[in-house]
């Protein structure tokens, strides 16, 4: 049998292809197209689902095929293989927009790794209930949150006295 991962998860659009067909029986150059196989590919997967050679020309019955794709759509393989697809296409969103932010360079001072709260740098404005930050662009907004949580690092008791007005 030709391998499934290469079309094992489109059985539902093939399917939906297949369903709009009004003629009785599928030959190898429509398989080819459906399943997206080459020659020889298609035709181990007409013999595959127990289609036959008419001449030169190798057929499939059409009601036949779809019933075993149908088949093969409520199969638990399908069902794992699709949530696996999904589980795989969550994970390269989450690594791209990972990627996005770890493309950008923030200028840090080596000072900021030592910062206290009462030297925060210009424009950030902590009082009980109230976070100021001016920035002009999204780097200088990162750099100044990075200064303000490595203060709140090196002094959380100030930190959380400036934060509740004590």
């Amino acid at each position: 049998m030709p391998a499934k991962a290469q079309w094992l998860l489109r059985v539902p659009e093939i399917l939906e292809e297949l369903r709009t067909l009004d003629v009785p029986v599928v030959d190898r150059a429509v398989c080819e197209r459906l399943f997206r196989l080459r020659r020889r590919r298609a035709i181990d997967l007409i013999h595959f689902f127990g289609g036959y050679q008419a001449g030169r020309t190798f057929l499939i019955d059409r009601p036949k095929l779809v019933a075993q794709l149908e088949q093969i759509r409520d199969s638990p393989d399908f069902k794992m293989e699709w949530r696996r697809k999904e589980r795989l296409a969550e994970r390269l969103d989450a690594i791209r927009r990972l990627q996005a932010g770890a493309r950008v360079a923030i200028p840090v001072e080596p000072e900021v790794l030592s910062q206290r709260l009462p030297d925060l740098p210009a424009g950030i404005g902590l009082s009980p209930g109230e976070l100021h930050i001016q920035f002009r662009s999204s780097e200088e907004l990162l750099s100044k949150l990075f200064a303000l949580a490595q203060a709140i690092a090196n002094d959380y008791e100030a930190f959380e006295k400036r934060t509740t007005g004590e």
